[in-house]
C-alpha cells in the first residue's frame, strides 16, 4: 500500500485528541493523492464496477465470506481467476478477477488489542482500505489491507474485474 498504509491507519485510529488534527491532515493528503492517482487509470474499469464500488464506500468494513483461487484451462495465458464473496451483513457481493498475473497474500494470526484486552485475531477481519494502480499498460494492481494487518495483492488484466450482487 502506498497511500493507506497500516502505519497511517493505526495512527488515524489511535490518535489522541491532541494528535488528531495532525493525523487528519496526513490522512486527507493520502486521500487526495490516491484519488488523483486513481483518476489516471479510471478508464481501465467498467462503468458497472466503478458505480458499485463507489456506492459501497470502496467496501470498507465488509468481511470476506469466501475467497477462491481458480486454476482454469492451463493452455490459456493467465489461466488463474479469483473470486471474493464479501458482505457488510446486509449486502453481499461477488468480485471476480480474470486473467490474474500475480497473487500475494500476507496473513499471520496474532494477538490484537480488542478494547480492554488482547485477543487472537479471527481471520482477515474487516476489509479496511484498498488501492488500485497501473502495473503497466495492460495490467492493474489491487491491494487490500485488512484490519488484522493481513493484505492481498492481485495483478490482473485491464477491465477484468467484475462485480455482481449475491442473493
Amino acid at each position: 500500500m502506498k497511500y493507506f498504509t497500516g502505519e497511517l491507519w493505526s495512527k488515524f485510529s489511535g490518535a489522541s485528541p491532541e494528535e488528531r488534527s495532525k493525523v487528519e491532515i496526513e490522512w486527507d493528503k493520502a486521500v487526495k493523492e490516491y484519488n488523483e492517482s486513481f483518476e489516471i487509470i479510471r478508464d481501465r474499469f467498467s462503468k458497472k464496477f466503478l458505480d458499485i464500488y463507489s456506492a459501497n464506500s470502496d467496501f470498507h468494513d465488509f468481511h470476506i465470506k469466501d475467497f477462491q483461487i481458480i486454476n482454469e484451462d492451463s493452455k490459456r495465458t493467465n489461466p488463474v481467476s479469483i473470486n471474493f464473496i464479501i458482505t457488510d451483513g446486509i449486502n453481499t457481493w461477488k468480485i471476480t478477477y480474470k486473467y490474474v498475473k500475480k497473487i500475494a497474500i500476507s496473513y499471520e494470526q496474532e494477538l490484537m488489542w480488542q478494547g480492554t484486552k488482547w485477543e487472537r485475531a479471527i481471520g482477515f477481519d474487516d476489509w479496511g482500505y484498498d488501492e488500485f494502480f497501473a502495473v503497466d499498460e495492460e495490467t492493474l494492481s489491487h491491494e487490500i489491507l485488512f484490519a488484522s494487518d493481513a493484505s492481498i495483492l492481485i495483478h490482473f488484466k485491464n477491465s477484468n474485474i467484475f462485480i455482481s450482487k449475491v442473493r
